[in-house]
């Protein structure tokens, strides 16, 4: 029989069985860095859900003439969004740049910071109206209402099993 090749899951860990030594050792330093990866992993997740999703919430319903579409994007501003429909997509775009200073009596910096964020959510919503999408925003949310083309129903061609 010819060496196993290793594979990794829940239950198994890299043996010397038929192997090199050098190779054995390979596979411990590359679990090594594979632990050090979910470590990090584990980190960003925690820290994402403790934080807030990286990404808006989005809900789309499906009407017999329009999809609505309301994003829930708390903290931006109606000029910090960007809607397109285009090909059969809808892309939601927010973008906010955030600047905190700090002076002293004399102008010099105590703390100055920088925040950055930008989040695009793209959806396909086919058979759309272009000219007769509505948008709204109040109170962090926008509200969209895609009217359907007339005639657009939803071509499904019936296969039949042999």
């Amino acid at each position: 029989m010819k060496n196993p090749i290793w594979k990794r899951n829940a239950n198994s860990f890299p043996t010397n069985q038929g192997r090199k030594e050098g190779l054995f050792m390979a596979n411990l330093m590359s679990r090594n860095n594979d632990l050090m990866d979910m470590r990090d992993g584990f980190f960003d997740n925690f820290f994402a859900n403790f934080m807030g999703n990286d990404s808006f919430q989005v809900d789309i319903r499906e009407k017999e003439n329009t999809y609505e579409v309301t994003a829930d994007l708390p903290g931006f501003d109606k000029s910090d969004l960007n809607v397109t429909y285009d090909d059969d997509i809808l892309t939601i775009e927010a973008t906010r740049n955030d600047v905190t200073e700090d002076k002293d009596e004399e102008g010099n910096f105590i703390r100055r910071e920088r925040n950055s964020s930008s989040y695009r959510r793209q959806f396909m919503l086919k058979g759309i109206d272009e000219d007769k999408i509505d948008a709204s925003f109040k109170d962090g949310v926008l509200s969209l209402e895609l009217p359907k083309a007339p005639g657009q129903e939803e071509d499904k061609k019936k296969i039949n099993i042999k």
